[in-house]
């Protein structure tokens, strides 16, 4: 088992805010937590506060992200985790990672989608990786060498050597100086149905685990690989609960989507991005969570009559411009339950708490304002369905 901290036990617990379902903001110690039971908080006047695991939302902790990225890789999970770590081998049909928070792990080669290199970021690889994104051949893995070709085969292993594939020219292997990104046609991870949760580290990205037991300042986990970690908690910068009472709304598929642009300018509905792709930025902050869309658009979503509250905060993306201004609507079954008028760019508003229970549907519109769709560009922030 990788170890990180069996010296630390003896460190007092870790001091946390804690998001619940209710919206309270519950500040403290994290004395213990696990996902078959609950979390402790040791409050700041000196209560223990026991808070059931289906009303938890997220802790978030005092460490701070760490961006230092010097000579290493990253990795992008099947399940949307992100690993970034150092290739140090393979065993057992998967990729030895060595990762800052969480020593060496194994990642199942079947789980990884894409491996990008540090040279992805340099300018002088910046236009082979745009082509080499908007490759799409679903039946092949594919290899982004230094001098811009594209290999097309089947990967059989990656290690500290480098990409061994099976192409039509038989089996090779590219080594790592030769390598600017990898992406694999994995198939998606079996969907998770009971309760698990993200955690985020300071310097090694996020993984889903689940089993989890964290008491004093160690957390034993167990990865969605089946393999089992301890980590320090002095490296965890969040955690996110899944499957409590709490449910994103960027987990759910929209029943519809409709923009109708002012002249002939279609745009998508983006997931937990800007409608540009970007970061979900408003009023100088940033957000992970969130659904970016542009005017005038309607968001349809079907409850099924099984939440009991929807929750969500709204403004325009910072990336729009001075002339930006929305109108915003949410029907319930069809009948107005919020609207706001005049939105425009540097404020955050919300949060709007809605009551939907026993309701079918719910509508998210944001219609143009006082300049047309002119640098619409609109994020629902942070929207969720909570359950009874």
């Amino acid at each position: 088992m990788p170890c990180r901290g069996d010296d630390k036990a003896a460190r007092a617990p870790i001091e946390v805010s804690v998001k619940t379902v209710s919206q309270d903001a519950v500040r403290g110690r994290l004395v213990a937590l696990s996902l078959s039971d609950d979390a402790l908080i040791r409050t700041d006047d000196g209560e223990n506060r026991h808070i059931p695991l289906a009303e938890l939302v997220r802790i978030t902790t005092t460490v701070a992200v760490s961006h230092h990225r010097q000579r290493e890789t990253t990795l992008s999970l099947t399940g949307g985790d992100v690993l970034y770590g150092r290739l140090t081998g393979a065993r057992d049909e998967s990729v030895v990672v060595e990762a800052i928070d969480l020593g060496s792990i194994q990642v199942p080669l079947e789980s990884i989608s894409r491996i990008d290199g540090e040279r992805v970021s340099q300018a002088a690889y910046r236009e082979s990786v745009k082509w080499f994104d908007r490759v799409r051949e679903i039946d092949d893995d594919h290899i982004l060498l230094t001098n811009g070709d594209i290999v097309r085969g089947f990967i059989t292993t990656i290690d500290a050597d480098g990409v061994s594939i099976e192409s039509s020219l038989g089996q090779t292997t590219v080594p790592h100086r030769l390598v600017v990104a990898v992406r694999l046609t994995s198939p998606p991870p079996p969907r998770l149905d009971q309760a698990h949760m993200i955690l985020s580290f300071r310097s090694s990205g996020r993984l889903t685990v689940t089993d989890l037991e964290w008491s004093g300042n160690v957390i034993d986990a167990r990865l969605r690989s089946g393999q089992q970690v301890r980590i320090e908690a002095e490296r965890v910068t969040r955690v996110d609960v899944v499957g409590g009472k709490w449910e994103w709304l960027s987990a759910h598929r929209p029943i519809s989507y409709q923009h109708t642009p002012m002249l002939s300018l279609g745009w998508e509905y983006v997931n937990d991005r800007n409608v540009l792709g970007g970061p979900l930025r408003v009023a100088d902050e940033t957000f992970e969570r969130g659904v970016g869309v542009h005017s005038r658009s309607n968001l349809t979503y079907d409850l099924k009559g099984e939440y009991r509250e929807f929750v969500t905060y709204l403004g325009i993306d910072d990336d729009s411009g001075p002339h930006a201004d929305v109108s915003t609507h949410i029907l319930v079954d069809g009948k107005r339950a919020f609207e706001k008028t005049g939105i425009v760019r540097g404020t955050l508003h919300g949060p709007v708490r809605l009551d939907v229970t026993k309701a079918n549907r719910i509508e998210l519109i944001a219609d143009f304002g006082q300049n047309g769709d002119l640098q619409d560009r609109f994020n629902w922030i942070e929207p969720a369905l909570i359950r009874p």
